[in-house]
């Protein structure tokens, strides 16, 4: 069985050298198994610091794309239309996969190949690597995405490549595109399998994506969530209303 890493890159040096350590481990560990892991990196052709780190593991790395691109979604979009995996996953370059939790959801999908979408829990850790907190993957439903709570498990997310491939590529989104493909998955009768572990580790920090762009990331859900169906009244609705309400009262400095 093979497995597919997407790496979109860009200007990471602080945190690149750890993740590509970590997934080239996973590689070597993954092969003693008799499984595959093939990995692509797609730099949007980041500063010298991050060319010198992606050099010294350019051997272990499959595919290496150095050139300019629209944006994270358009740096895995890169990496689907190449990875040869019957499964894939996109990892950012501040985030680790957890090479246990990695290994079960390889069992699983071997005990049941017809899963679509597998994901699991997320430990979230600061810019030092210290673990904030475990967070406990739970079961979602496309109504439940769309009306009540929009959090979803991205990374140590594994896809089915032949089931994407149904679906299409990510969507010009800045930052939810993979709220987006997600729906997408479920609106197109993904079968799932929720883990009871972690899979990955998940950097949350000040200049984070997830950190610095919250806003973004509430208008994007909701207007995503409208073209999925989302109710005017639902808990969903007022509540992302209520956040933006408070980030133009005390925007975060």
């Amino acid at each position: 069985m093979k497995f597919s890493v997407i790496i979109p890159s860009f200007n990471q040096d602080k945190f690149i050298g750890s993740t590509l350590e970590n997934v080239t481990r996973l590689k070597k560990d993954a092969s003693k198994k008799g499984l595959i892991v093939e990995i692509i990196l797609i730099d949007n052709e980041s500063n010298a610091e991050v060319q010198k780190i992606i050099a010294h593991y350019r051997n272990e790395i499959d595919h290496v794309d150095i050139s300019k691109d629209l944006g994270q979604y358009d740096a895995i979009n890169k990496g689907l239309n190449i990875c040869t995996g019957d499964y894939w996953t996109w990892l950012n370059t501040d985030d680790l996969i957890i090479s246990e939790g990695f290994f079960r959801i390889a069992e699983q999908i071997q005990r049941d190949p017809e899963i679509d979408y597998i994901y699991g829990g997320i430990q979230y850790m600061d810019a030092e690597g210290k673990t904030l907190m475990d967070v406990n993957a739970r079961i979602f439903t496309l109504d439940s995405l769309v009306n009540i709570d929009p959090g979803i498990f991205q990374p140590g997310s594994f896809f089915k490549t032949s089931f994407t491939r149904k679906i299409g590529l990510l969507k010009a989104y800045r930052c939810c595109f993979d709220y987006e493909y997600i729906l997408r998955c479920l609106k197109n009768s993904a079968k799932l399998f929720v883990c009871d572990f972690p899979v990955s580790r998940f950097r949350y920090y000040s200049d984070s994506k997830t950190g610095s762009l919250i806003p973004v990331f509430i208008k994007e859900q909701l207007l995503i969530s409208e073209d999925y169906g989302r109710k005017p009244l639902s808990k969903l609705t007022w509540f992302s209303k209520l956040r933006l309400l408070k980030h133009r009262l005390f925007p975060r400095r």
